[in-house]
């Protein structure tokens, strides 16, 4: 008899630290542990030649007039109209049925000022 409660304290002992040790914080967010805060860097105050360096290493240079910034430029330019044409050409031609043909829009007259159309055959 006494080996079966020997067994059973033993297997509680074991088994129930386990238990617990997945039930570590049921409140979850709520919980009353303050979250770990970052410490703050402090900022080194530089020189005024250290500035002065660090200005001059992230400036760029402005010259413009070069034949590399021209081809880059017109490289540029040609590949800004590019997708201009092609979002153009992305559209149907005829996706507006106001158009009825047209390359542009008919302009919409009075009805006593419309006049038949041989392009396509309607009034306006």
């Amino acid at each position: 008899m006494q080996n079966k409660w020997r067994f059973f304290y033993a297997f509680a002992a074991l088994a129930l630290p386990l238990c617990a040790i997945g039930q570590d914080n049921t409140r979850g967010d709520r919980s009353t542990t303050p979250p770990a805060v970052e410490e703050k860097t402090h900022r080194v105050h530089l020189s005024y030649k250290e500035k002065r360096r660090q200005r001059l290493l992230f400036k760029k240079p402005k010259v413009q007039n070069t034949a590399r910034y021209e081809f880059y430029k017109r490289v540029e330019e040609a590949a800004k109209e590019k997708q201009k044409l092609l979002k153009k050409l992305s559209k149907p031609q005829y996706s507006n049925f106001t158009y009825f043909g047209h390359k542009k829009r008919p302009k919409r007259n009075k009805p006593y000022a419309m006049k038949y159309c041989k392009e396509c055959g309607i009034r306006h």
